[in-house]
This record gives C-alpha cells, structure tokens and sequence, in this order.
C-alpha cells in the first residue's frame, strides 16, 4: 500500500503498520538534535540539554523517546460497512496531537472515520476551511478509497507529518513523500469526464446521447473498474440520473424538454458525494 506524506504538522514520529486487513498507527514525542546532550549542561538558547539517555533513536535530526501519545488500530475491511462508503472516498483519521491537539476535544471524536465527501457535499467547501471552520481541527491523515470495488490494495494512506524522516513502516508500506494531502487526493482519486466534450448540439425537436467514463485524473481511461455516475442537469431533461458505468464508460440521453432554440443546458457529472467532475453544454439549434 502507498503511504503518502503531507508536509504540514508539528514534529512527532509516526509509525504504520499494515496486518492484512488492518491499519496501525501510533504516535511518539521528539526532541530536535541540537537540543540533546548532557542534561547537566546548560543550552546557549537558555535551559538545560535534554537527556540524551532518554532517546531510543534517532529519525533524520530527531530524537524520538517515551512511550505512544497515541495509538489506534481500524480494520480497513470494516470500511465497508461504513453508511459514507462510496467510489471516490476519502476517510479522514484523527488523533489528538500536533494540529489536532486542543483541549476540550471528546476521546470519541478520534475513534471517527467520516468521509470528507460526504461531510462538504452540501456546503462544497474544500478540506482546508472545512476543519477551520466548522471542524475547527485538522486531521493526522486519510484513507482513499477510489472505488466501492476496489481491493484494499489498490486504497493508499496519507498522514501529515513534519518530515517524512519522522515516519517508520512496515515491509508492505510504501513512503511517497508529497506537498499536501490535498494534492494526493486530488492526484489519486478517479473523475469521471464527458467523452467528446466540451459542447455538443442538439436540436429542439431531438435527444442526444450524452457520454462519459472513468478516468484518472491525468486522463487516462479507467477500464477495469466500475462505479455509480451521478447527473444533474440546469435545464431539459435527462433520461436516467444515476448510471453504473460497463467497463469504465456509460450513457444517457438527455432531451431539450422545455427548451427552445439558442437556449444552453449545463450538464455535471461526477459521484454520489464528489459532483461536478466534468461539465458539457448543450446547445439547443
């Protein structure tokens, strides 16, 4: 499995574990290098040195010592059961440290796995000013599903930390550092994408076969997967909303219904909790 790292926290080492079917993860407090040293010393920045006997090892320029602040395990099968599992997926893991340690949080809060779709649908706000603002905390990391159907090894992790230095894995855990999770999300995950698009024609009096597939987000065709598409439309009418894909492409119809000549529809396509993925008008002539 991939193990993205989003460069933004405060410093802690993180260890990951992948068992089969289950997710590990736990957290230890660090001391920067130069702060390390006879505890009997005084530091020029002022204070004592920490006590280098207390470090257990070193991660790049850290020392890393005393026992987890945090740890949790969650059986990735268990996923599926969860009432927000759905293509496109992005299940948010929290822990009360680094970003996420404030005061006053509840211990039930960390033992949640929402789906960040699911949770921003309505409001389509992005992850950053979702945790702001309503949240008003921020995740150590996610899980990514990108379709129902997906085999756990095709899911990949993402956990922001300080330095990738600072993460130790196991054996079947790949470290692919990157910017932010934000960007593996929007990196990783699949679009669905109209195919002939971006504007096609149809007559007043007419229909027109409207066409799409999967995608990874470079563009490339997904063909091996399928998923439920979701549509919407600004004005006509089309024949079905909801389509599970065929080896990756599907279809609909859409009708100008109540629509005359020079008039323009907007159609959207996407999945269940991630809309909008691609755009086509249709021109009525």
């Amino acid at each position: 499995m991939k193990l993205y790292t989003g460069n933004k926290n405060t410093p802690f080492a993180l260890d990951v574990a992948l068992d089969e079917r289950n997710l590990s993860f736990s957290v230890r407090a660090v001391m920067q290098r130069e702060f390390v040293g006879d505890p009997l010393m005084n530091h020029s920045n002022g204070g004592k040195f920490f006590d280098q006997s207390l470090i257990t090892e070193w991660r790049g320029n850290f020392g890393v010592f005393g026992q987890p602040i945090y740890e949790r395990t969650l059986n990735l099968d268990s996923l599926r059961e969860h009432p927000e599992f759905s293509d496109h997926a992005s299940f948010m893991l929290y822990a009360p440290v680094g970003f996420m340690d404030r005061s006053g949080t509840s211990a039930g809060f960390f033992q949640q796995t929402p789906n960040l779709y699911a949770a921003t649908l309505a409001s389509k706000m992005d992850a950053q000013a979702y945790h702001a603002s309503v949240l008003q905390t921020h995740p150590i990391g996610h899980v990514l599903v990108p379709f129902k159907t997906s085999p756990i090894a095709d899911w990949s992790i993402g956990f922001n930390v300080f330095d990738p230095e600072l993460i130790k894995v196991s054996s079947n855990i790949e470290v692919i550092p990157a910017v932010t999770l934000a960007l593996v999300r929007e990196e990783t995950l699949p679009v669905v994408r109209f195919v002939g698009g971006p504007s096609i024609n149809v007559s007043a009096s007419g229909e027109v076969s409207i066409d799409f597939q999967l995608e990874i987000p470079d563009g490339d065709p997904i063909e091996d997967r399928d998923a439920e598409v979701y549509l919407e439309s600004t004005a006509g009418y089309l024949v079905a909303r909801r389509v599970r894909t065929s080896g990756g492409s599907g279809c609909t119809v859409f009708r100008p219904d109540g629509m005359a000549t020079g008039d323009v529809a907007k159609i959207k396509v996407g999945f269940k909790y991630f809309s909008g993925t691609d755009d086509l008008l249709v021109n009525v002539q």
